[in-house]
């Protein structure tokens, strides 16, 4: 345990009954958290005095509050919902983070093996867990076609299909969802062999016989970019270096008039080129457009400008990409979906709510001008 968390726990203060009786299955966000003290010395909710414990976890002992049953991450200024080690427990603590269509998530997502590590959903700074609550609820409110028209400037014909991770996401069918067949067909020929982790589109929009459109989701984090060295590429793991990755997808399956061979464009963002690749060769396989968005935190990036994951890629997508196809790729935000198509759409109110007060590492999450939507 480190030195802060050990005298995080030399304070001894008592639990009031009111306290005990608080229901710990909550969510909570900006409306009662209050992160004080420059840390999280103790229970980041408003008003709690519980006595942190301990709990296990992959990083050692954490600190806990057995109160508002939450793990508490010292150094990163965060929070895990952990209702306990038993696993309908850790179900449980996931559901928690998960605001709308709980039931459906429940029993189609929720430690389905075709969707890598769902028990992180149920952390704080979760980018799955944000992508599920916006998406399955712009799914529901049916104003996915509305969203997909305004960002790529297309009269979408029909409400497209939404993928999540590559399954099929039918918010009124509680049978198992499918995977996308072209995204099993690209993996045959790009990831043949690759074991674990194959890649996995947070989100995919799909009109037959007009477009398709992968979405990279960020939250938090920033786009991963490629290593120098391939010393650690595996053969059965998708490569982290900037060979490895053109080597495992290469260009030269596409068609030739869709993409360039990429220049000496530095940085080289691996995800990005990864999910252009797919969804390049997914578009052509099915005979539509394709389109490309990278969506991200406004204020998470301007906290994180001066890293190369934080910064805007379109340069280095449009280096891949012949002049006529690069308005294919848009670099976008959660603010902007927010102000343009979330705050002033009636059906949306608890969604709005949702992003407006969204917190991530002590701080509110996203970069929003004006009052609560509510």
């Amino acid at each position: 345990m480190s030195s802060l968390s050990a005298r995080c726990f030399e304070k001894q203060q008592s639990i009031t009954n009111e306290t005990i009786q608080m229901i710990s299955d909550i969510y909570f966000d900006m409306r009662n958290l209050a992160f004080t003290n420059g840390g999280l010395c103790s229970c980041p909710v408003a008003g709690c005095t519980a006595t942190l414990e301990t709990v296990d976890s992959q990083w050692g002992k954490m600190p806990y509050c057995p109160v508002h049953r939450i793990r508490i991450h010292l150094n990163s200024k965060t929070f895990a919902y952990h209702n306990g080690p038993i696993k309908t427990s850790e179900q449980d603590a996931t559901l928690r983070n998960i605001l709308f269509e709980r039931d459906y998530f429940k029993a189609n997502i929720l430690d389905n093996s075709a969707k890598a590590e769902t028990h992180r959903m149920g952390h704080e700074t979760s980018e799955d867990a944000v992508t599920w609550n916006v998406f399955s609820k712009l799914a529901r409110e049916g104003l996915l076609s509305n969203v997909l028209s305004n960002l790529l400037n297309l009269d979408i014909k029909s409400e497209p299909e939404l993928y999540l991770w590559g399954l099929k996401i039918r918010l009124d069918d509680l049978s198992a969802p499918s995977q996308f067949p072209a995204l099993e067909n690209a993996r045959q020929v790009f990831e043949n062999n690759i074991t674990r982790f194959l890649t996995e589109p947070d989100i995919m929009l799909y009109v037959p016989g007009q477009i398709l459109v992968l979405i990279e989701a960020k939250f938090t984090s920033g786009n991963t970019v490629a290593l120098d060295s391939s010393a650690n590429d595996l053969k059965v793991e998708k490569p982290k270096s900037r060979g490895g990755i053109l080597k495992r997808y290469p260009l030269n399956i596409l068609p030739q008039e869709k993409v360039f061979v990429p220049t000496a464009s530095e940085p080289f963002y691996s995800q990005l080129y990864r999910n252009l690749v797919f969804a390049t060769y997914m578009a052509n396989m099915l005979g539509v457009k394709w389109g490309l968005i990278n969506l991200i935190s406004e204020e998470q990036f301007s906290k994180r400008k001066n890293k190369v994951e934080f910064q805007d890629p379109t340069q280095f997508i449009h280096s891949l990409l012949p002049e006529q196809f690069r308005d294919q790729f848009l670099f976008y935000s959660w603010e902007r979906l927010y102000n343009d198509h979330i705050v002033r759409e009636p059906s949306l109110s608890n969604l709005a709510e949702y992003i407006f007060n969204k917190s991530a590492n002590g701080a509110k999450a996203f970069k929003i001008n004006g009052n609560s939507p509510r």
